[in-house]
Order: structure tokens, then C-alpha cells, then sequence
């Protein structure tokens, strides 16, 4: 047997390159003839499985900037304003935040009663990035140990999740506690509540950092006369005004001499 396998071997080294001495000694055992075996371990270079390992792609970021584009700086306040705002479905966009959180109101129908009325609300907040700002007496309030910082901005969206959150009280009530809530959450500044694990200061420049690149990317965009001209608070001059402020045919053959690249004789 040992001599049947050694002249199986010895013939040419692409007719057995899948098997060796015991591969072959098992289809024997197992009754192989020696074509079957033949045809089992033949093999040539261009039926060999030419295995490719997996390559991760490579991901070229440019130096301070995450892979979406975005600066790492921004990248990381608004991760920052994401886990640390005790809300939920918290989203940081270049134009807003907008989150959902409750507002408690609590009331008590008279000095005597010792019971008091408490209704939460489920309310949806848009706060536009447009001149964001932190309320300074919040901020500093905030390395005491409150756990919430006021804000302001341009604009503040809300908007109760339910139709109609008040549906359970009776009409006067229902009447105290809607005109509480609406001295609570009016106009452009709220109240951000915040998580226990929340570091309160990382928060405050997180905001102030969403807020300068907001700031910065505005006056990019408002920096072409066009630009100018299409905002809301543009105030168009008079046909005099604006024509004294346009450059002259002289300044303007100057300027093209001074951007030509190269010399034109005919000139």
C-alpha cells in the first residue's frame, strides 16, 4: 500500500498539489481507485482559488476635521449636547437643536390646601443656532450645582407632542395651568435641563462653540453684495446713494491692468 501511494505521489507535482501522503492514504481506506483520486486531488495553477484578504477602505480625513465634514471641535460640542441634555430625540443640525422634554407645571388652588396640581407635558423644541447664547446669571449659576442652563436665541420653535395635554381638568383649571405654562416657555430663551452625569461647564462651551461656528458661517454667507441685498435686513439706498458707491470705468480699467496675468501688445 505504501508503495502504491509513494508512486501516486511521484507523479507530477500539479496532478496532486490539493493532497498529500495521508489525504491520499484516506480516499484509499475509503475505497478510491486511483483515477478517482486522480480527478479529487488534481489541481493546476489557474483553477487555484486566488484568495484576496479583506481590506478595510482607508478613510483620508483632513487634519482637524471629522469624515462628514465638520471641524472636530463642532464635532465634538455637538456630541457633547447630545448625551448631556436630559431630553429625548436630541438632534444637533447646522441651522438648530431640537429635542423633546417635559415641562412640569404645578399649581395650588389656594394658600390652605395642602395638595398641589401637577401636570407634565410632553413639548417638541426647535432653538435655532442663529445668535445662540447662554444666559450668563444660568452659566454662572451652573458651577453651584444646578443641573439647567437658560438660553436664548433668534428663534425658538415649540409645540405640544399631544393634541391636547390639558384634557383632563376641568375648564378653569385647565385655563391656570395652560397661562402658567405659557409665562414658562415664551418668547426667544428656555430652559435646557440637563443630565446628573453631565458636566455643566462642558455643556456652556459646547453651545458657545455651535454658536461663534453659526456666526462664522453667516458672515461667510452674507459677505457677497448679493447675499446683502437678499436679507431681510438689507436697506436699499437711493439710485444716488448707490450709484456714488459704484467704482468708476477708471477704477475699473485699473483693476483689470492690475488681475492681468500676462501682456497684450495691442493693448
Amino acid at each position: 500500500m505504501r508503495l502504491y501511494i509513494s508512486l501516486l505521489l511521484l507523479l507530477p507535482f500539479t496532478c496532486f498539489a490539493a493532497c498529500d501522503q495521508e489525504s491520499i492514504q484516506f480516499y484509499l481506506d475509503k475505497g478510491f481507485n486511483q483515477e478517482q483520486i486522480t480527478k479529487l486531488c488534481t489541481t493546476t495553477a489557474s483553477e487555484t482559488y486566488n484568495y484576496q484578504p479583506y481590506q478595510k477602505p482607508v478613510v483620508i480625513v483632513q487634519e482637524g476635521y471629522a469624515s462628514n465634514g465638520i471641524s472636530a471641535e463642532n464635532s465634538k460640542a455637538e456630541n457633547t449636547l447630545r448625551g448631556g441634555l436630559n431630553a429625548r430625540s436630541v438632534d444637533v443640525t447646522p441651522q438648530d437643536v431640537s429635542y423633546i422634554r417635559k415641562i412640569c407645571v404645578e399649581w395650588k388652588e389656594s394658600p390652605n390646601v395642602e395638595s398641589w396640581i401637577n401636570k407634565c407635558v410632553d413639548v417638541a423644541f426647535s432653538v435655532s443656532r442663529d445668535n445662540l447664547k447662554v444666559n450668563d446669571s444660568s452659566a454662572s449659576l451652573l458651577f453651584l450645582g444646578q443641573q439647567q442652563v437658560e438660553i436664548t436665541s433668534d428663534s425658538i420653535k415649540r409645540k405640544h407632542v399631544t393634541s391636547d395635554p390639558w384634557a383632563e381638568f376641568t375648564p378653569d383649571v385647565k385655563f391656570l395651568l395652560e397661562r402658567k405654562y405659557k409665562v414658562m416657555e415664551q418668547g426667544n430663551s428656555t430652559i435646557l435641563p440637563l443630565r446628573n452625569t453631565a458636566d455643566p461647564s462642558q455643556i456652556v462651551n459646547a453651545i458657545r462653540t455651535l454658536a461663534d461656528s453659526t456666526k462664522a458661517n453667516s458672515e461667510k454667507v452674507t459677505s457677497s453684495e448679493v447675499a446683502r441685498v437678499l436679507d431681510n435686513s438689507y436697506v436699499p439706498p437711493t439710485e444716488e446713494e448707490y450709484l456714488a458707491s459704484q467704482p468708476t470705468l477708471k477704477e475699473i480699467e485699473a483693476g483689470k491692468k492690475d488681475n492681468k496675468k500676462w501682456w497684450n501688445p495691442f493693448d
